[in-house]
């Protein structure tokens, strides 16, 4: 009985002393974490401390004043080294150099591949004309005329095909025919074709009082586009005769126009030469006469007006005077020297 109770005892006395070792390691395990933390809240500071102090003492850049920055650019700051303004002159030089190349490029660029002028142009009029027809001998009356007609230009590349029209009397120009040709030369204010005409039919609303060719003729046109006005001159000293001299033909005209409350208006004046090899439209060959270079000179006047209704429909009117040379009279066998026609037309553009 005394061995049991001593072997009890004994047994609790070392349960006692284990569960005491653990308690005492467990204490000084805490401790020593707690230690840890504190260290960590004590270092925080110190490492915020230690980026105030560095953002103080880094340097504050200065603000500059425009006078400053424009020193800065051209390199002539004060107290800029030598080599600041060696590596600002360098940079300048590297840039100017690198935009000359890229303007170049673009420049060389738009005279190969592009022209100005390239584009189209598409409408459609019906026109309804009043007046005298030189095909009617002592101008008789005749009837109002109804036509439809379609006004064109399409250029790619400088190649041109276009049909001018009584709705673009104030940009083709007056003497302008159906033709085709190069554009060859464009600058600020001037253009430069050579053409061939495909047809010498007149203007529609305007044919009865125009001169008519029987033959196509090409050559040179140039058209000065201003402010609001436009100046162009052609000379034709080729045609498809095959008798005889080509003849010369050759014209001015100019045209203004002007705006007032969404109403446009328009004058076109032309002077035209046609010498006596020119054979007119119904005639086989040219009859020669004595007759000065003057009277082969007519006169033609226009005056117009329009006004869009919507951005694709615009309403017109004009009246068109022609004095004919001495030449085209002394060849008709009446007493017709000129003629007047007005009319109206509706314009549909493309």
């Amino acid at each position: 009985m005394k061995n049991i109770t001593k072997t009890t005892i004994v047994s609790v006395l070392a349960s006692s002393c284990v569960l005491a070792s653990f308690s005492v390691a467990a204490h000084q395990e805490k401790a020593a974490s707690n230690e840890v933390k504190a260290a960590e809240q004590e270092a925080k500071p110190a490492e915020q401390e230690a980026k105030i102090a560095e953002q103080e003492n880094k340097p504050v850049e200065a603000v500059r004043s425009p006078d400053e920055l424009k020193d800065i650019e051209k390199g002539t700051e004060k107290g800029t080294d030598k080599d600041k303004q060696a590596d600002v002159k360098t940079a300048k030089s590297d840039c100017e150099k690198v935009c000359a190349d890229n303007d170049e490029e673009e420049h060389s660029h738009s005279y190969r591949f592009r022209n100005k002028r390239d584009g189209f142009y598409v409408d459609v009029s019906a026109i309804s004309s009043v007046g005298d027809d030189y095909a009617v001998p002592e101008h008789e009356d005749t009837d109002a005329d109804f036509d439809v007609a379609m006004s064109y230009r399409v250029q790619i590349l400088g190649l041109f095909m276009e049909s001018s029209g009584i709705s673009t009397r104030r940009i083709h120009g007056m003497y302008s025919l159906p033709s085709w040709g190069l554009n060859f030369y464009n600058s600020e204010d001037w253009s430069f074709d050579l053409f061939y005409q495909y047809s010498t039919r007149g203007i529609e609303g305007l044919e009865g009082i125009q001169s008519r060719n029987k033959d196509e003729r090409a050559g040179l046109r140039m058209t000065g586009f201003f402010e609001n006005s436009q100046l162009q001159a052609i000379y034709s000293p080729v045609s498809r005769n095959d008798i005889g001299s080509d003849g010369i033909e050759a014209s001015i005209s100019y045209s203004h126009s002007w705006q007032f409350r969404n109403w446009n208006y328009y004058t076109n004046l032309g002077i035209q030469y046609r010498s006596k090899e020119v054979t007119p439209f119904g005639q086989e060959t040219y009859l020669d006469d004595d007759l000065s270079s003057k009277d082969g000179i007519s006169y033609s006047a226009e005056l117009g007006v329009e006004y869009p209704l919507t951005t694709d429909w615009v309403f017109g009117g004009y009246v068109g005077y022609n004095a004919l040379s001495e030449r085209a009279i002394s060849q008709r066998q009446d007493n017709v020297e000129d003629g007047y026609r007005a009319g109206l037309l509706l314009t549909f553009i493309f």
